[in-house]
Parts: C-alpha cells; structure tokens; sequence
C-alpha cells in the first residue's frame, strides 16, 4: 500500500491499493485501459494542490502525474507542448528563458499544467483557455484523443471544462505563446511573486483558494468569508490564513479536520450572507459518510442583498 500524503500539497491523506507513475502519453494509456478493462476504479492526482485526499485508504489505484514532465518547443513558433505533470513553475521558468510571452499570470502558481487545464484556472488577470489550443487524453477505456480549443468547447466557462465530467485525464497540453521581452517578463514575474509572499500564501500547506468565486454576487468569496469571521473556526493545526479567509493552511492536522472547517466556513457565509459557496477544492477517495454527505449538501441560495451591497465597495474587494 502506498501513502498518499506524500503526493498531496495538504501534506495529508490515506493509502491506496496500487499507484501508477506513468512517464508518457502510452503508458498512461496502458495503465487506463488495463484498469479499465479489470473494472478497478482510480483516481488521478497531479500536485495536489487543489485536491484533499481521503484520510481512509483507497481500495483502487491512483494516477500521479508528477513523472508526465518534459516540455518541447514547436519548431519554427513560440509554442510549446506540455506533459500533464510539468509543473506551473517549472514551465514559467521555461518561458522566461526562452523569451515566451503569456504565462507570466502562472507565477508561483501551485499546481500542474494538466490540472490547471482541467480547472481552467484563473489568477491575476490570466487565464489558461486564453493559452490552450489542444489537449492531448486518454480516454476511460484508455484510447488516445485530441481536443481543439476552437472546434471542441474545450473552456465552457469560470473553473468549468468538459474535462472535468468526461473522465478524460489530460496527458499534453499544447500552449500557444507570444515572443516577449525576457526583461520585461522577468518584471512582471518579480512582482506576482512578491504579492503572493507578501500575502503570505506559501506559509502552510495549503489549496489555495477553497471556494469559488461567484461572479453573479460580484463580491470575492475570500470578503464574504472574512466578513462572515470564519478564522473563529481556527484550530493549532487546521487554520484559515491570516492573509486571505479563502485559504486554509495546514501544520499537521487531518483531511478530515480540514474538511469540517470548509463545511462550517461555508454555512458561516449562508447565515451571513445567504450566499451558498461552491468548492474549488477536489475532494479525492472516500471521507466517512456524514463528512462527504455534508460535502455534497446544497442550499437554496437567499442573498442578503443590504449586507451584500454595503460591501460592493470595500477595500479589500480585488482579493
């Protein structure tokens, strides 16, 4: 049996029954098909960094991504092709040295280029559908398939592919970049890197941003859940982040503790607010019954639209 924890960027989590490790796009199509065909079911996991796995063990495999790492220039542009498991900093570094333009939102940007694909995730004013032009997969029964960002609706919309209810697991990801002026990428590095320090981001393990924002309220989860003095909840282990109420930060505590303080951070806003929070956060292997049916409950949402205007304007909205 394997431990997971030491693949997760909680730092927590159970056993498996097995783990694959596959290094290119065949073998990971080998492993697929083979699970597929003995009826095992699995999961994958990339970084972990948005992602809490199960403290319980897994009775099924799991797929890391974390050996899926070689990056290639296209001969001739300024594209490049990705392996799932390349890491978002490892491929910013990459486009810095080669003068590539584009991805300097990614900065310290925790994760892998397949689940942030998958995510279609978002940061300082970037987001990765504006850079996709294909994904390579694996389909469940472990064929091999192309999507194209302009016929295929891969980017249905704010942390929404088709990715993330297919079951396809992304093996390459083709970025289309611009050539750029290293010194003036290298600046705006320097000062996304420099923002997510000084907001403390990297103290702890943590997901980043557990919820989601909703973009029809118009306010940042991270004030809704400040305004809703969710760090009461806190714990010595399992904490909100002093920074930023949208991250949990971890030093030693369980899936399980951190779990229970996103379920009562997000009741906390619903009576606050009457706004029902939805996860960013994955939720990977089995959690006790009670724990996950808390997880999948859902609210009626109610807005407090007094409360919610007197904040439109607060200070802290951008965060």
């Amino acid at each position: 049996m394997t431990a997971l924890s030491q693949l997760s960027y909680f730092a927590t989590g159970g056993t498996c029954d097995s783990l694959y490790t596959p290094r290119s796009h065949q073998e990971l199509q080998e492993i697929v098909g083979k699970l597929f065909q003995q009826g095992v079911r699995y999961f994958i996991l990339g970084a972990g960094t948005n992602s809490l796995v199960s403290d319980d063990h897994w009775s099924g495999a799991v797929i890391s991504c974390h050996r899926l790492d070689k990056i290639s220039k296209v001969s001739g542009s300024s594209d490049i092709i990705c392996q799932a498991g390349v890491n978002n900093r490892g491929l910013v570094a990459y486009c810095l040295q080669h003068g590539f333009s584009g991805a300097e939102w990614m900065t310290e940007l925790p994760g892998q280029i397949g689940a942030t694909t998958r995510m279609n995730a978002r940061c300082y004013g970037g987001e990765i559908s504006q850079l996709v032009s294909k994904v390579k997969v694996v389909t469940t029964t472990g064929l091999s398939q192309h999507y194209h960002t302009v016929t295929d609706r891969i980017f249905r919309g704010y942390k929404d592919t088709l990715f993330m209810n297919n079951g396809d697991v992304i093996s390459e990801v083709h970025l289309s970049l611009q050539k750029g002026d290293r010194d003036k990428i290298a600046e705006k590095m320097q000062r996304i890197a420099d923002d997510r320090t000084t907001k403390g981001q990297f103290l702890y393990p943590s997901c980043g941003c557990v919820f989601k924002n909703n973009y029809q309220i118009g306010i940042p989860s991270g004030i809704l859940l400040d305004k809703a003095n969710v760090r009461r909840f806190s714990g010595k282990k399992v904490f909100v982040s002093p920074n930023h109420a949208n991250f949990i930060f971890n030093d030693g505590g369980s899936s399980r503790e951190i779990a229970e303080l996103t379920l009562k951070m997000r009741q906390a806003v619903y009576e606050k607010f009457g706004v029902w929070l939805n996860y960013e956060l994955e939720f990977l292997g089995e959690f006790p019954v009670e724990v996950q049916q808390a997880i999948n409950h859902q609210q009626r949402p109610h807005p407090k639209q007094q409360l919610l205007d007197e904040l439109k304007n607060h200070p802290l909205k951008r965060s």
